[in-house]
């Protein structure tokens, strides 16, 4: 197996809000949003973080952040305000920014920023 396809081995929805339409009082909302499976693709630490990285707010709270890379085939449709979510919906990341392109290494892929705030 290559090293591209054991690391990027998984299916995730790239989620993102559906057209717009009107609301009950006639204003225009976002909307259901709309997934869009991707396969070949993972969520991995970020380059040079350790595993499972995360930090803790102290100020009294249980907010945990963590953060994460989305990689994807080239030509994925990744856009900033996008949501990075497992096929059985148990686990939603934030996409940060705007999402990188490598179209000339040996892993050409898109990547993308992932934050997942709990607590």
């Amino acid at each position: 197996m290559s090293l591209i396809a054991s690391l990027m081995s998984e299916s995730w929805n790239v989620e993102r809000p559906g057209p717009r339409v009107r609301d009950s009082t006639g204003s225009w909302v976002a909307g259901p949003p709309v997934r869009t499976r991707v396969d070949h693709c993972a969520v991995m630490s970020p380059y040079g973080v350790t595993v499972g990285s995360s930090s803790e707010e102290h100020d009294a709270s249980e907010t945990v952040t963590t953060r994460r890379v989305f990689a994807a085939p080239l030509g994925t449709d990744v856009r900033p305000s996008d949501r990075i979510v497992s096929l059985d919906g148990s686990e939603k990341w934030e996409v940060i920014g705007r999402p990188l392109i490598f179209p000339l290494t040996s892993l050409a892929r898109v990547e993308a920023a992932l934050k997942e705030v709990t607590g």
